[in-house]
């Protein structure tokens, strides 16, 4: 269960439909339940529709807070399951439901969430909100920034399985890299109409290094908030919902670049893009600092476009045998985080959850 809109791209809907595929794979029987928009569809996803947007921690969150509960209590007296996994707790309204509606079952939470700081208000009302959700049996966070933010509130135990990557997918190229001298590609991917991935930094940047003659050009994917300017140089691909073409969109860049100001418990598009063999240029906060590699990447200060425009001007100088070299070390660290290896950690807390609910 996921208290987000499966309706649009986000790194917990990926994490979910990643860990329940490789579930089912396994032999598991898996149901991903979540908010839904009227006229979407998801393969293997039952929805719930009274979607509205809420927004919180820098970031758009479309939660289905005027769903029916009966409609819930429905479903669940017609499906008996054995664990009910739900993806951030304390957010409302569906994760409450899905424990309060499941006695039986074994109930696993996962933290997504992460913050450098917290409003006094939003602070009391998760605290209200953790004595409100249902009894939770074995928790797991998505980084060490995730456990830390959601032990404010949490008290028990924490296992932190990190996001993965779908590495068969988002594999590097086989084509020959261009020769030195060509206009070097950067990429950025991320929902832009939220400010904290900080697109606005990385257009600043671009901006000022072709304006110094540095051959740049920058491709940008994801949904902005309006359309999509015109900016020289730049190339607006709006959302790529298919994983095999987004991950084309990373092995056409030679530099992936990141310049989220903070408010990121884990960089699912900087792992994709390492899994991808780009060479990496990202913000140095919490969430990227645990996944990169540090020789395939270039951490800069958030929000200091000089610092980013610095960095991106060294890569761009860069010869391109160099940078082919930071990939490889990307993709093998990026290797690490395979789903496959992940969902046998997560299947795993099930079991001690059964366990634990059996006793």
């Amino acid at each position: 269960m996921t208290p987000y809109d499966l309706a649009d791209e986000g790194g917990v809907k990926r994490h979910v439909l990643h860990l329940a595929e490789g579930l089912r794979r396994g032999g598991d029987e898996v149901t991903v339940l979540g908010p839904l928009r009227t006229g979407a569809r998801v393969d293997g996803v039952c929805g719930f529709g009274g979607v509205v947007d809420v927004p919180a921690n820098g970031a758009s969150n479309r939660l289905a807070l005027f769903t029916p509960p009966w409609t819930l209590r429905r479903f669940f007296d017609a499906h008996p399951f054995d664990v009910v996994h739900v993806h951030e707790p304390y957010v409302p309204l569906l994760t409450y439901y899905a424990m309060w509606m499941t006695p039986a079952a074994a109930h696993v939470a996962t933290f997504h969430m992460y913050a450098e700081d917290e409003s006094p208000v939003w602070g009391y009302v998760r605290r209200g909100l953790a004595r409100a959700v249902g009894r939770i049996d074995r928790a797991i966070a998505v980084s060490p920034p995730a456990a830390t933010f959601a032990s404010r509130r949490w008290t028990g135990p924490l296992t932190v399985i990190p996001n993965g990557v779908p590495t068969a997918v988002f594999h590097p190229s086989s084509r020959p890299h261009e020769a030195d001298g060509a206009a070097t590609r950067l990429l950025f991917v991320g929902n832009w109409r939220d400010d904290r991935k900080g697109l606005p930094l990385l257009l600043e940047a671009h901006r000022r290094l072709r304006m110094e003659g540095v051959p740049v050009t920058l491709d940008v994917v994801g949904a902005g908030p309006t359309a999509a300017p015109a900016v020289d140089g730049v190339t607006f691909h709006g959302v790529v919902s298919v994983e095999e073409d987004l991950a084309e969109h990373y092995r056409a860049c030679d530099v992936f670049v990141s310049p989220a100001t903070g408010r990121e418990s884990f960089g699912i598009v900087v792992l994709e893009a390492m899994s991808a063999g780009c060479p990496v240029v990202c913000s140095d906060i919490a969430g990227y600092r645990e996944v990169v590699a540090p020789a395939g990447a270039r951490l800069v200060p958030p929000a200091d476009v000089g610092a980013l425009a610095d960095a991106l001007r060294a890569l761009a100088a860069t010869p391109s045998e160099e940078r082919q070299r930071m990939g490889a070390i990307n993709r093998r660290r990026a290797e690490e985080f395979d789903w496959a290896i992940l969902t046998r950690r997560v299947r795993q807390e099930y079991e001690a959850a059964m366990a634990a609910r059996r006793g």
